[in-house]
């Protein structure tokens, strides 16, 4: 799916900019990796419920800190090796 793709890249590259222009002010921008989530789109077999992947971004942005300004980050599921907090490479 190129087009999703293609969006997910530029959004990736939007959060950049507005850490790096909004830095000043005191603002925190990231982007969050939600886990592989059971929707239409990750189908049955996925990890996690919607609702634990929901849980695991808010839990992540309500303790956000400066140093995680333009980064990615993992979220953190208790007993996952796949989902412990951390930042993932561009």
């Amino acid at each position: 799916m190129p087009a999703y793709k293609i969006s997910k890249a530029a959004l990736n590259a939007l959060t950049v900019q507005y850490a790096l222009s909004y830095t000043d002010e005191g603002f925190t921008f990231m982007a969050i990796h939600p886990g592989w989530l059971r929707t239409d789109m990750g189908g049955q077999d996925a990890d996690l419920s919607v609702e634990e992947g929901a849980t695991a971004v808010w839990e992540m942005v309500s303790s956000c800190i400066q140093t995680q300004n333009g980064q990615f980050m993992n979220i953190h599921i208790p007993g996952s090796e796949r989902y412990t907090v951390g930042i993932i490479p561009w």
